[in-house]
């Protein structure tokens, strides 16, 4: 298992605003790492404070009674003010309550969080009216055909005016041609990310180290 970074930018003036952590499986079975483990290990490789670390949260994660005790304790070590947790809409509509009340106890705490993929589903503006969250990443498929039809590029700039609207930074996924990067400037997204931006910043690789506990600081 290996945990890949991937750059986010900001499109209005092209630095590196933090990286996604992505999991990559090798061959092995081994399970994926949680979000607290995936934490760890990223700020013990020497991860730059100075840039936001978003994190993708399992179903397990979510299910797991002592996921907030967990992760706050790995932020508080770091003592790191840029994590961003990412909640899909691949959530089922009935826990919202109860992932709503998860991510106000971790924003109270300073870890801020986003939604990921959105408009992926078609329940996406219920997830935006349940979740509390700091972060909208606009799923690509708008990003990449906004372009071409002219209905993708009427939901990319809806999608952008309301997030603003209601405080939340914007992301554009799935960026892969310069085109589509313009039109994501057009619309006023915050951030970019995709392929096109691994020229702005080199994709780092970092090993995931076995086991996957607090005792590698210790």
């Amino acid at each position: 298992m290996r945990i890949r970074l991937q750059p986010l930018i900001d499109l209005r003036d092209n630095i590196v605003f933090g990286h996604e952590a992505l999991t990559v499986k090798d061959k092995c079975s081994a399970p994926y790492p949680s979000a607290t483990e995936i934490l760890r290990t990223v700020y013990t490789s020497g991860y730059s404070h100075n840039h936001h670390l978003f994190i993708n949260l399992s179903a397990q994660d979510l299910s797991n009674d002592n996921f907030c005790d967990e992760i706050i304790e790995e932020y508080t070590h770091f003592s790191h003010p840029n994590v961003v947790l990412e909640v899909s809409e691949e959530t089922h509509p009935d826990s919202l309550p109860c992932v709503n009340a998860t991510l106000q106890t971790l924003q109270y705490h300073g870890i801020k969080s986003a939604l990921d993929d959105f408009g992926s589903q078609y329940s996406s503006l219920s997830f935006m009216n349940e979740l509390s969250v700091d972060v909208v990443k606009i799923d690509k498929k708008f990003v990449q055909q906004a372009p071409y039809q002219s209905k993708s590029n009427t939901i990319l700039n809806f999608i952008v005016k309301m997030a603003h609207e209601m405080n939340c930074i914007t992301v554009a996924e799935g960026i892969e041609t310069q085109e589509q990067l313009e039109y994501a400037k057009r619309a006023n997204v915050d951030l970019g990310q995709g392929f096109l931006f691994n020229a702005y910043a080199e994709e780092q690789k970092i090993d995931v180290l076995k086991p996957l506990t607090s005792q590698m600081y210790n």
